[in-house]
């Protein structure tokens, strides 16, 4: 039977339109300002599909900035100026690093390049593991997937538009970085406009290459990987790791100190020889910069283009890869959350024999009740069942630990008090930064996280002045731990007196602390729990506020330190060296000083959410 199309009116719009349109007519009005389908398609093909989801969030980006600048001014003028100091410092600092290295007789110009080439290198494999990262859980961990999927839109355009969302997420920063550090090599190469030009369109082309990579990772992983995979690549890493581990601590620095300059060169530039394979895009970008930088447009311009072509050619395998592989790795997905809801309900505490329970050891060493042990488990647990933030938090600590462990291979005179002095400050300043990063990334969007369940916190037998004090204490002590763990290896490769050892540890462990408190402090008093993405939660005004304090507060406590190793350097300059005693003092009041910005940067704000958290009007931002 024929199905009946009024002929006039309203009604005949609505049976004639694509089922897309008609949930779009149905939508409130501010939704009927969306781009439109034409009318004659059922389905659209996949360059539309993805334009038509880029200029929807197009139009909600650009309505959340005209919102932003019009009532949260001091937010943006915030933003606006810490990045303009933050390019101008870079800038400063760049040129006149690469500068003096630059300078150097007959080598200058060598490590310049390979400089280069170990930069750009990094910068690629950072934007492969941080768009894998923002991809993953854009495309199988948020909610509104699950209606894009059920839309007549091509699933190409959909994974496509994910890829871009992730560029724009993970390279933003990196391109705000990376301008900086371009500009100082102009300086330094004494380039003109050709090296900026082509500078910027190969950074463009880099970031596409790495988004589109790290998708095509993503979903070969997810439809293929397997639980018994873990097994070798685990056996893999920690027999890389030990074969490291044996080759640091067993080469003695002494040996290349005795060589000549040339041979000892050879040996360092040898291990970068990878950051230079010419399949590299990060090789070709370089490339492009030193053909620019010498007045070669035609071999900049072949390098530029092979960039854009691959760039181009990503965007191919990435539709022919979505086709092939997303739909099964989505259903596999999703089959496999319900076996774990159901295989985790069966093994819930609920349903065990209660007669034989007993308190574990570690609620009694830890002083926790049976309700704040769960917190603490579930906070655990999340952490563990989350492959991006464990694995950024491995991968920073195992960079960490290889730098401290290497810091006796160093070229310097380590018998030198400067260089000794030098060395170790730096090296805390470098732990330092490391762990404002990780606690802007992860401390800062917990409360955020909990999202519109938070209200189920407000419900537990646990209040959330005692839940935001257990993340304290759980997140703390474990950064403590690990930086201190860092501290003490670098201090024992310098060949410190326990003194000194005293005095760093004591110093990253109040920093850590600090930065911890000041990190959830801020997310608490500036949550966003209407986002799921991590990403974008760091993304935004919270997270820069909190990078700032952190800054700050780093440089504050650097500064105190510094202190006593000045007055001892000018009594010696004087004739009138120190008593150990009078060290000792000097480096209690240093590290008194350092309490005391640890106080007014972490425990300060802290209280101040701690006592907004016992309001209960704050439950009405959920």
């Amino acid at each position: 039977m024929a199905s009946y199309v009024p002929k006039t009116g309203y009604a005949r719009r609505i049976f004639s339109a694509t089922p897309l349109q008609q949930k779009v007519r149905h939508f409130p009005c501010e939704m009927r300002q969306y781009p439109k389908i034409p009318h004659s398609h059922v389905s659209i093909n996949s360059a539309a599909a993805t334009g038509l989801l880029a200029r929807t969030h197009w139009r909600i980006l650009a309505n959340k900035l005209g919102d932003n600048l019009r009532h949260d001014r001091v937010k943006s003028f915030t933003i606006a100026t810490f990045l303009v100091i933050y390019g101008i410092a870079a800038y400063a600092l760049v040129a006149a690093g690469l500068g003096f290295v630059h300078r150097l007789p007959l080598l200058g110009p060598l490590l310049t390049e390979r400089l280069v080439y170990v930069l750009f290198f990094f910068f690629f494999v950072m934007l492969v593991i941080s768009n894998a990262t923002i991809t993953s859980i854009s495309l199988f961990r948020r909610k509104e997937m699950e209606w894009q999927v059920a839309l007549p839109i091509p699933v190409r355009g959909i994974v496509m538009w994910k890829t871009l969302e992730g560029v724009f997420l993970a390279s933003w920063g990196l391109l705000i970085l990376s301008a900086p550090i371009l500009v100082a090599l102009g300086r330094v190469f004494h380039a003109g406009w050709l090296f900026y030009t082509v500078g910027a369109l190969a950074m463009v082309c880099l970031v596409s290459i790495a988004a589109h990579l790290s998708t095509w990772l993503l979903l070969i992983i997810v439809r293929f990987a397997k639980r018994w995979w873990w097994y070798p690549i685990g056996i893999l890493a920690v027999t890389a790791f030990a074969y490291v581990i044996i080759r640091f601590w067993s080469t003695n620095p002494e040996n290349a100190k005795a060589g000549d300059v040339v041979a000892n060169l050879n040996q360092v530039l040898r291990h970068t020889d990878v950051c230079m394979h010419p399949l590299l895009p990060s090789t070709w970008v370089a490339e492009t910069l030193f053909a620019a930088s010498r007045g070669l447009p035609t071999r900049a311009s072949f390098f530029l283009l092979l960039l854009f072509s691959y760039g181009l050619f990503g965007i191919v395998i990435t539709a022919k890869s979505a086709s092939s592989f997303f739909y099964p790795a989505w259903n596999r997905i999703m089959t496999a959350a319900p076996s774990k809801r159901a295989r985790a309900a069966s093994m819930a505490w609920f349903r065990t024999a209660t007669a034989t329970r007993r308190t574990p050891i570690w609620h009694q060493l830890l002083g926790v009740d049976r309700p704040s042990a769960a917190l603490v488990l579930k906070d655990v647990r999340t952490f563990l069942r989350e492959p991006a933030q464990w694995g950024q938090t491995t991968l920073i600590f195992g960079l960490l630990f290889f730098y401290a462990s290497n810091l006796r291979r160093l070229g310097y005179d380590l018998q030198n008090p400067f260089w000794i002095v030098l060395i170790s400050h730096l090296n805390l300043l470098v732990c330092s930064l490391a762990l404002s990063t990780l606690t802007t990334r992860f401390i800062f969007p917990q409360i955020s996280l909990e999202g519109q369940r938070m209200w189920i916190l407000g419900l537990s037998p646990v209040p959330l002045h005692r839940i935001l004090s257990l993340k304290l204490r759980l997140s703390a002590s474990v950064i403590g731990l690990l930086t201190t763990t860092l501290v003490l290896i670098s201090s024992l490769s310098l060949s410190l007196s326990w003194q000194r050892i005293f005095f760093f540890c004591s110093a990253i462990l109040l920093l850590s602390y600090g930065l911890t408190a000041l990190a959830l402090a801020i997310g608490t008093l500036v949550p966003n729990f209407r986002e799921t993405n991590p990403a974008k939660i760091v993304s935004g005004f919270g997270g820069t506020v909190c990078l700032i304090c952190s800054f700050i507060y780093i440089m504050a406590c650097m500064g105190t330190l510094v202190i006593p190793p000045w007055i001892e350097q000018r009594a010696m300059t004087s004739g009138h060296p120190l008593a150990p005693p009078v060290r000792f003092l000097c480096d209690l009041g240093a590290l008194g000083g350092v309490a005391f910005w640890t106080g007014a940067f972490g425990f300060i704000p802290y209280r101040i959410a701690k006592k907004r958290t016992k309001d209960l009007e704050y439950l009405r931002l959920l």
